[in-house]
């Protein structure tokens, strides 16, 4: 599996600020109802663009959407029906069945949502002129070596990083230069419910009295929601580039460092909700890539959305909802927390 060369239109003229598009877009995202996707919406949202947003089991609420749709995205006829009537500038994929063991579990729908959902993408992308941003993953790597760049070949361990990976040749291919592959890692971020974000979960377990078993030998590269949302975006606004990125945080750590900080940064007692293990403890072992970790060269540097670091993405953190109480008993600190259409009403 051979994928295109990455960065090829990556010159200074083709990047700078006059090639940026200023005008009003109208943006497909699909996806949206997912962690990734909501944010997607609001960063489009916020950038003046005009959003039709896909969800494929309920309705995306999000305030100030151009319309929003409940879709089943492997409906390939309604799929196109809609795509050809609306006519974007842009198709942007948050849509993915995102775990190992989903995609080990559901091998057909694993093939359909990562696989052939992104190639019919990119098929009406390339037709209408639309650009097409899709999200692939860290996990098409192996994580023997790390440092992983975006000319690296794929050599995903399990079914999921399999299916990404097929996902992003057929994007490249069917997309050709209008097409633009995101490969990313670890989302951190605050989640409607509570319950998806890097912190939330470390929350579940420690309001529930269990201390996080967390690797010291395991190195991922998390990046903030916003933050990716905003390079997605900007990417549609940069008709000249394309082919395959990397985009992460600016820090490297361990899960174990991850869990540390977090703890830290919310005035918990890191050793008392923290316990450091090793991989070797792990019954799945054969299936956990050791090291992640990516170089964003070339794409960082070229757009005006900054790398951020892990203390930066800490900042952005909330207390989970449905956890306030537990918090405000462990560590005296009152949580304050504005209602939020969408979610509260």
């Amino acid at each position: 599996m051979v994928l295109a060369s990455v960065g090829d239109s990556l010159s200074p003229l083709a990047t700078s600020v006059d090639e940026v598009i200023k005008q009003t877009m109208k943006i497909v995202v699909t996806g949206a109802t997912g962690f990734l996707g909501r944010e997607v919406v609001l960063s489009a949202l916020r950038r003046g663009h005009q959003v039709i947003a896909l969800g494929g089991t309920r309705l995306p609420v999000i305030e100030g959407m151009q319309q929003a749709l409940v879709l089943n995205l492997t409906d390939e006829i309604k799929l196109e029906a809609l795509l050809l009537e609306e006519f974007p500038q842009a198709i942007i994929n948050c849509a993915a069945l995102a775990t190992i063991d989903g995609c080990a579990q559901n091998p057909e729908s694993a093939d359909k949502i990562n696989h052939l959902l992104p190639r019919q993408l990119a098929q009406l992308a390339f037709h209408v002129g639309a650009k097409i941003i899709h999200f692939s993953t860290d996990m098409v790597f192996n994580g023997e070596t790390g440092r992983y760049q975006h000319t690296d070949m794929p050599s995903p361990l399990h079914l999921y990083g399999k299916t990404k990976a097929a996902g992003e040749v057929a994007v490249l291919k069917y997309g050709r230069e209008h097409a633009a592959v995101i490969r990313t890692t670890l989302l951190n971020g605050n989640s409607p419910k509570g319950d998806r974000g890097l912190h939330e979960r470390l929350f579940r377990d420690w309001a529930a009295g269990r201390p996080t078993l967390l690797f010291t030998d395991e190195i991922r590269q998390p990046v903030a929601l916003s933050n990716l949302a905003d390079v997605a975006i900007e990417l549609c606004e940069r008709p000249n580039l394309s082919g395959v990125y990397h985009w992460a945080g600016a820090d490297a750590l361990s899960r174990h460092q991850m869990g540390v900080r977090i703890a830290q940064h919310f005035g918990l007692d890191a050793d008392k909700f923290v316990t450091a293990s090793l991989r070797s403890s792990a019954p799945n072992l054969g299936i956990r890539p050791r090291d992640l970790s990516l170089q964003l060269h070339p794409l960082a540097g070229k757009l005006r959305t900054p790398v951020q670091a892990f203390d930066e993405q800490l900042g952005e953190l909330r207390v989970p909802r449905g956890y306030e109480d537990w918090y405000e008993k462990e560590t005296g600190r009152k949580v304050v927390r504005l209602l939020e259409k969408g979610i509260d009403y």
